[in-house]
């Protein structure tokens, strides 16, 4: 039987959904957020922690997804970080798209406080968190994992893919995904406007792709979301979909490895950045793309 008494760390568009479910599947739950203000949902179903340390005083399991490697250090170290208030077999579950450096860091200091920390990164929007459609890749101490899977499900988890015992495989696989993500927004657009520039309709050939060869979500949510300019409200940032890319080429470059789509991507990424679109949707770039900017 999963803990019932578990911490949860950031309130941002995604972990909402998460606590939530979690409410309903009758866990009590410590929170913390750094704007505060965001867990007023939460108030009166929750107790609402002062600092992270607080809240990892209160529990044996505590769950994070925040924006950044920043972010995940300042919710983790330090005197107000959850691993001051982690006692010894405790378990920091990382759910958020950070480096595999980091990960690798924050496992050690995990080690030294006799703490586990697992990095679980999310597959799915917004969307598909409150319908409860997320993928997880998950990567850490056996036991640990085995511990959180219930809560995983609780939360909405429709599969889990285990990477093995070293935290930061979970991390890449995670930066993998967004990669191919990226690649195939890239993709759409320039096919997008290749057909257009022939006069033929977009939409015509969109329906085509996403019901033959590539009649899955990726293609199929962000293609419409392409070709409607669907930009707002965004369900992931263009700045945190910078970052992501950004953490694809610092790994790539880690292992020798040469990523050159990942280099335009980030460049039509840091154009649409630049144009004060950090807060559209990631696929806002494509706009640039095809000429509709």
């Amino acid at each position: 039987m999963a803990d019932k008494r578990i911490g949860f760390i950031g309130a941002g568009n995604l972990a909402q959904p998460l606590i939530t479910h979690l409410l309903e599947a009758g866990y009590e739950l410590f929170l913390y957020n750094r704007t505060s203000s965001r867990l007023s949902p939460f108030a009166d179903k929750a107790q609402i922690c002062a600092s992270p340390a607080e809240l990892g005083k209160q529990v044996n399991i505590v769950f994070s997804l925040v924006a950044d490697d920043a972010a995940l250090q300042n919710i983790t170290e330090g005197l107000q970080g959850v691993l001051s208030g982690l006692q010894p077999g405790g378990i920091h579950v990382s759910m958020s798209t950070v480096s595999p450096a980091c990960i690798a860091r924050l496992h050690q200091a995990h080690q030294q406080k006799g703490c586990i920390l697992l990095s679980a990164p999310i597959m799915g929007r917004p969307e598909a968190a409150r319908n409860r459609a997320i993928h997880i890749c998950v990567a850490g101490d056996e036991t640990a994992k085995q511990q959180v899977e219930p809560i995983f499900r609780d939360m909405g988890a429709r599969q889990i893919f285990d990477y093995g015992a070293d935290p930061t495989h979970a991390s890449v696989a995670k930066l993998g995904i967004n990669f191919l993500l990226a690649s195939a927004i890239e993709a759409m657009a320039e096919a997008f406007r290749l057909v257009e520039s022939n006069g033929i309709s977009t939409e015509t050939f969109y329906r085509m792709i996403t019901s033959t060869l590539f009649s899955c979500p990726a293609y199929q949510g962000y293609g419409r979301l392409i070709l409607d300019q669907g930009y707002e409200p965004a369900q992931f940032s263009l700045r945190l979909g910078l970052k992501d890319i950004r953490l694809v080429q610092e790994a790539a470059a880690s292992q020798q490895v040469p990523v050159p789509l990942a280099e335009i991507i980030a460049q039509h990424l840091k154009q649409a950045l630049e144009k004060g679109w950090g807060e559209k949707d990631w696929s806002a770039f494509t706009a640039l793309v095809m000429g509709k900017a």
